[in-house]
């Protein structure tokens, strides 16, 4: 059996040595709940199976995969396991590289002994490439994960990753047959309808016809039929709020988008997009300020939502680079010791770090203010 080249550290044997002395798996359910106490049993596209602790296989229970927000294994495959760690710790690339090893070592033959584990390791591969910002590598990742475990709870999601991939990339057309493929499949598979919305919402915001206020009634129709499963309502709620910010609808755009960031069961992503809209209307709303004081609160607001995507969600790069200028144009404006050495900071960041993005053109020529 093939081995990772790449030995764990003492925090990863000692990860190992954790997962291997626990039994039993947590499920965290969209509604904020959690199962506690279950081993894993199968995750398939409409249902999760799962052992209560201290019950046998006969007494095993299921719960919807679409109410699954995520699985934490207590116990899972060494080299999993291994790149597990590597992943918490930053190293993706020695990630990547385990969970591909692990996936070489039971093609063919699956794994008797985590039979739910190699559709996992797949899925984990299109979201390591997510945090490597390589979203070519993540497209053909979700494709490798539909084609090998095509009944896997984790296919409707790998397909949303990567229409949101594709649309990253700017390929607007790939990502419409991607919606389209998405919908075909609820159709075919009779697919609960958290992913009919998923699908929907994103067929909305790729029709070129849809803009302004049109845009927002759809958007605003979908958060609210897709209210059981957040993480739909939320994405379609800061769509619409974004659009709201574009044509300046300031207040009621920040009543939506601070609803969402109250929501401790919102996705990384949104939260995101939630803080740049944020952050994007209290600086347009300080840009139109009767009052020094009113500019310099407003001003100071929008820096720290735009500082919270820079630091908190630092992976969500279809944000960053924004955030990041707009947090170092807040400190120019908002002056005082030290906010030309942080807005400098920032700018320079976005120049090296997203070279090519229009934010890297804007932090250039802002940075000469300083």
């Amino acid at each position: 059996m093939k081995r990772a080249l790449l030995q764990p550290s003492l925090s990863a044997l000692l990860g190992l040595a954790i997962a291997a002395s626990a039994s039993a798996d947590k499920i965290y359910l969209s509604d904020g709940s959690i199962i506690n106490d279950a081993r894993i049993l199968t995750e398939g596209v409409k249902t999760v199976s799962y052992i209560p602790d201290g019950k046998r296989k006969s007494d095993a229970k299921e719960v919807a995969s679409e109410l699954v927000l995520s699985v934490e294994f207590t116990q899972m495959p060494e080299d999993v396991a291994a790149a597990q760690v590597d992943a918490d710790g930053e190293a993706f690339a020695a990630a990547i590289a385990g969970m591909e090893v692990y996936l070489e070592n039971v093609s063919g033959s699956g794994d008797r002994k985590f039979p739910w584990a190699p559709a996992f390791a797949r899925y984990r591969l299109v979201e390591l490439y997510k945090l490597g910002g390589e979203l070519p590598s993540m497209v053909a990742s979700a494709d490798a994960l539909v084609a090998a475990h095509p009944e896997s709870r984790y296919v409707p999601l790998a397909m949303v990753e990567k229409i949101d991939a594709l649309l990253g990339m700017g390929d607007v057309e790939q990502a419409r047959t991607a919606i389209d493929a998405l919908k075909a499949m609820v159709s075919s598979a009779g697919l609960p309808k958290r992913w009919e919305f998923e699908a929907d919402a994103r067929k909305i915001l790729t029709n070129p016809t849809l803009k302004g206020e049109g845009l927002e009634k759809e958007l605003q129709s979908i958060a609210r039929a897709a209210a059981a499963f957040p993480t739909v309502s939320n994405f379609a709620a800061v769509a619409r709020a974004e659009s709201l910010v574009v044509r300046g609808e300031l207040t009621e755009a920040e009543k939506a988008l601070r609803k969402v960031v109250g929501d401790q069961g919102a996705l990384d992503r949104t939260l995101a997009a939630a803080y740049t809209a944020l952050g994007e209307s209290l600086f347009r709303r300080a840009e139109a300020a009767d009052s020094r004081e009113e500019a310099a609160a407003a001003f100071a607001e929008a820096q720290l939502a735009f500082m919270r995507v820079v630091v908190n969600y630092r992976f969500e790069y279809a944000y960053v680079a924004k955030s990041a200028f707009y947090a170092g144009r807040c400190f120019q404006e908002i002056g005082g010791e030290g906010s030309a050495a942080k807005s400098r900071k920032l700018f320079v960041y976005v120049q090296r770090r997203f070279k090519e993005s229009r934010w890297a053109t804007e932090a250039r020529a802002f940075n000469r203010r300083n």
